[in-house]
């Protein structure tokens, strides 16, 4: 533990507000448990007592009639308006003669039942001699939750009560904690990470908790200067090297394009730039042969060359474009674009004529004169539907094609008239 921790004096601000507050809510807390909940369902049995017999009171003249006359449809109006109310589940009407009328909502039988409900002495409605009885018999369960019900809310206006008391004391001790607080935060706002700026604080609060928190805080913008430097210069290498890490993991070393990887990545993004895209595989004719006579040297100078001019020429066509070099002598080219294939196969004829004549123009390599060709393949698919592996074998279904035609050329993949662009 810090030592400035063990230094907080005994009677703290804090210590003094908690304290305060605590006391305030036990006594609260038990003066609710033990006022409250016992008067709550006192008071709440007591109203429906009265409630139960005022009902009965008023149709008590209604139920001795129907006891007196032996009329079942009066009994039962006198028992349905009874057992609207959810605290009745069973009403009995018994005369001293035998004739009974009695119902029990469905579900709320119970055992003895009747030795167990209210018992209302009825009187006859002629000589107002005893009659019979009047049973009632309560729903202990809807009572009960209704009572909770009330208590429950009278808890939480009281609740609210203590909340608005607890407002006014916040705002007394506002004075004593607030004011420093408020202080203290506008010093450690202006005490930003990398300046070397202490947190100053008044002589009255230089020794309680604000002090200390002062004093800690100053604490750690000391420690933390160097350790903030040195961390910055270790996350910038850090991005360096992944920057470097990631472009080396996606470039292919030799001509500077994109590799498979790569091709990849981007083939991701520019399915979401355009509503088509085309994909043009270049295959170079007779680089083997270059390699085999003159050396792997040349031959990866040849690459070199063929790569930088394959990327000028598709920059300057094409705003977005990605040039990748896929194996060997094999290249790609993916153009996003809006025209649908109709309209775009002139000009993607055009762009790969374009091409092969930059791969006809003699290359110079240590006094040599090397000349290759290509043949190209070029494939076009909906963006959306897109799949790079599937728009490659079509670009080299294609390619195949040229080459058959005496290489040199290039051929579109041609799909089946029942298939779509996108298939």
């Amino acid at each position: 533990m810090p030592q400035f921790m063990n230094n907080l004096p005994r009677h703290s601000l804090a210590n003094r507000l908690l304290r305060f507050v605590s006391i305030c809510a036990i006594v609260y807390l038990v003066l609710l448990l033990a006022l409250m909940i016992p008067f709550g369902f006192k008071n709440a049995k007591q109203a429906h007592t009265e409630l139960e017999q005022k009902l009965v009171l008023s149709l008590s003249n209604s139920a001795a009639i129907a006891l007196y006359v032996n009329n079942h449809e009066i009994a039962e109006e006198v028992i349905d308006s009874l057992l609207l109310h959810d605290e009745i589940n069973a009403v009995r009407l018994e005369s001293l003669e035998g004739v009974t009328f009695d119902k029990i909502k469905p579900g709320q039988f119970e055992k003895d039942m009747w030795l167990h409900a209210n018992q209302y002495p009825l009187l006859s409605p002629v000589d107002a001699k005893p009659l019979g009885i009047l049973y009632v018999h309560d729903n202990h369960l809807v009572i009960q939750r209704k009572t909770l019900d009330k208590v429950l809310y009278q808890i939480l206006f009281v609740l609210l009560q203590f909340l608005m008391t607890f407002v006014v004391i916040a705002l007394v001790v506002k004075r004593i904690i607030g004011k420093p607080l408020r202080a203290l935060s506008i010093a450690v706002s202006r005490a930003t990470p990398g300046q070397v700026k202490t947190v100053e604080v008044d002589d009255i609060n230089r020794n309680n908790e604000i002090g200390l928190v002062a004093s800690s805080i100053n604490t750690f913008i000391e420690n933390s200067h160097q350790a903030l430097i040195r961390e910055k210069e270790l996350r910038s290498q850090i991005e360096r090297w992944e920057i470097y890490y990631r472009g080396m993991a996606e470039q292919d070393t030799l001509t500077g394009l994109k590799n498979r990887l790569g091709c990849e990545k981007h083939f991701s993004h520019m399915k979401h730039s355009e509503a088509y895209l085309s994909l043009l595989l270049i295959d170079l004719d007779g680089f083997k042969a270059v390699n085999d006579s003159h050396g792997h040297a040349v031959g990866d100078a040849v690459l070199s060359t063929i790569a930088n001019r394959y990327l000028h020429l598709t920059q300057e066509h094409f705003n977005q474009s990605v040039v990748g070099r896929i194996g060997g002598d094999e290249f790609v080219i993916y153009l996003p674009h809006r025209d649908g294939p109709e309209k775009m196969e002139a000009f993607l004829l055009a762009f790969a004529e374009q091409l092969i004549e930059s791969s006809n123009t003699p290359i110079e390599v240590k006094q040599l004169q090397v000349h290759v060709g290509c043949s190209i393949g070029i494939a076009t698919a909906t963006a959306a539907k897109a799949d790079m592996e599937k728009l490659l074998l079509q670009a080299d279904n294609a390619m195949y094609l040229a080459k058959q035609d005496g290489k040199n050329t290039a051929r579109f993949f041609r799909r089946p008239v029942s298939q779509s662009v996108g298939n």
